[in-house]
């Protein structure tokens, strides 16, 4: 008997696993994989995107494994920074239900808000003047959230009336920004950037640093010009100021050009990958001055980024201002007066929020191997993703064949909080970021 037990034990193991035989730990996750296949760069910050990634995709799927994921993830990130918290976490956290059940990411939003606050309150010219305008806007759109987020809670009168206020001299300082027609003329002699916003916060004016803008076209700064819109049309939608509307009307402008995936529209001169200059500009048609509004065509992440904006603006109820000294001044006359009346204007953003969503599931990898990528006379990208590095994700778009963990954790957090919410997407997204996991 004791000869069979022994017998049985050593086919199928112990009852209870060794140390070397338990699961392993979370230690890191990749940020890139190369055109050539090579996973590098796992660690903290690869980590970090991908635990954003799996906590938005589990708030749509349910996904026990997404979930298991995401809180190893999270685990390994606070052990290695007990405090751990950015901008875009934050506006995350306030957002989703799964990251708002862990306390230890809530201590930390509230640290990292009274940070803000602190700043804003004894160096306001450091906050308004200074830096990239993706911080300033970054900054009042978690302000806006937040106070909302304290009001539902009961919270603290007097912490919501400071985020409140520092929000407001945020988003003032952005619209005042924003460039009219005669700015733009006067800074790039051109035109397009009408409802643009600078790069950097300097000065009064902002700078657009060294960049030559001569041939390059708003979407060079499409990530810019998506939160600075995201920002301006949720600050209008909490205190209903015009000047918020109007700032957040004319930035969309710039967005509405396209609603299907149409790669013949693609620009092929010199350089390669912006669309045509002049072409006539219609919501809902395959025309536009700027179809596709992000650098070089196929960029997953703006194209997502692009959807939080324009959900924004449809959420909030912005309206196209009509009166002659603003059209003069914020708009360059496309697209035509008549499809800016409010129920044809959201109608647009509708088209284009569902567009990005479409475009987000038709390059998610593999593709057809005759998918139409840009720049294919520059570079080509090695394959369509059939294979196990890359199945499930997507390029980093703009003519490159590598695979980024910031990129990929921006088309997917963008993708659902613009209501994206096809499962099967969401699914093979987690089977790739699964990929990019360490464990050791």
């Amino acid at each position: 008997m004791l000869r069979a037990l022994l017998a049985v034990t050593l086919l199928i193991g112990p009852a209870t696993p060794s140390p070397a035989a338990q699961a392993t730990q979370v230690t890191g996750a990749y940020l890139q994989i190369t055109a050539e296949g090579v996973a590098t760069g796992r660690g903290f910050e690869g980590a970090s995107h991908a635990h954003a990634a799996l906590a938005a995709m589990y708030d749509v799927t349910g996904d026990p494994q997404q979930r298991r994921t995401a809180d190893e993830l999270l685990d390994y990130l606070l052990q290695r920074r007990p405090g751990h918290m950015s901008t875009d976490l934050a506006l995350q956290v306030l957002r989703s239900p799964y990251l708002q059940g862990d306390s230890r990411l809530t201590t930390n939003l509230e640290t990292y808000v009274t940070s803000v606050l602190d700043l804003y309150a004894a160096q306001p010219d450091t906050v308004l003047r200074t830096g990239d305008i993706r911080t300033l806007t970054g900054r009042a759109e978690l302000l806006v959230n937040y106070a909302e987020h304290l009001e539902r809670r009961s919270g603290d009168p007097a912490r919501i009336q400071a985020a409140d206020t520092a929000a407001q001299a945020m988003l003032d300082r952005v619209a005042a920004l924003q460039y009219t027609r005669s700015e733009a003329v006067a800074a790039f002699d051109n035109d397009r950037y009408v409802g643009a916003f600078p790069h950097f916060v300097t000065g009064d004016d902002g700078s657009m640093g060294s960049w030559d803008v001569e041939h390059w076209a708003p979407a060079m700064l499409s990530l810019d010009q998506y939160a600075a819109v995201r920002a301006l049309a949720t600050g209008f939608g909490r205190f209903h100021v015009a000047t918020y509307n109007n700032a957040a009307a004319s930035g969309t402008r710039h967005l509405l050009g396209t609603t299907e995936i149409d790669p013949g529209l693609i620009y092929a001169g010199a350089p390669a990958g912006f669309p045509l200059d002049g072409a006539t500009y219609e919501i809902g048609e395959e025309t536009g001055e700027h179809p596709y509004l992000i650098t070089y065509g196929w960029s997953p992440n703006a194209i997502a980024q692009l959807g939080t904006a324009l959900k924004a603006v449809r959420d909030n109820r912005v309206k196209v201002p009509h009166s002659s000294a603003w059209l003069a001044s914020y708009w360059r006359g496309t697209p035509p007066r008549s499809v800016l009346a409010p129920g044809l204007f959201w109608h647009g953003l509708d088209a284009k929020v569902a567009y990005t969503h479409r475009s987000i599931e038709a390059t998610q990898l593999p593709v057809p191997a005759d998918f139409p990528w840009l720049d294919l006379d520059r570079t080509t990208f090695p394959g369509t993703g059939d294979d196990a590095v890359r199945r499930d994700g997507w390029y980093d778009g703009s003519g490159r064949g590598a695979m980024s963990a910031v990129y990929s954790r921006l088309a997917m957090t963008g993708y659902v909080e613009s209501g994206g919410r096809d499962l099967d997407t969401l699914e093979r997204a987690g089977r790739w970021w699964e990929r990019m996991v360490v464990r050791g």
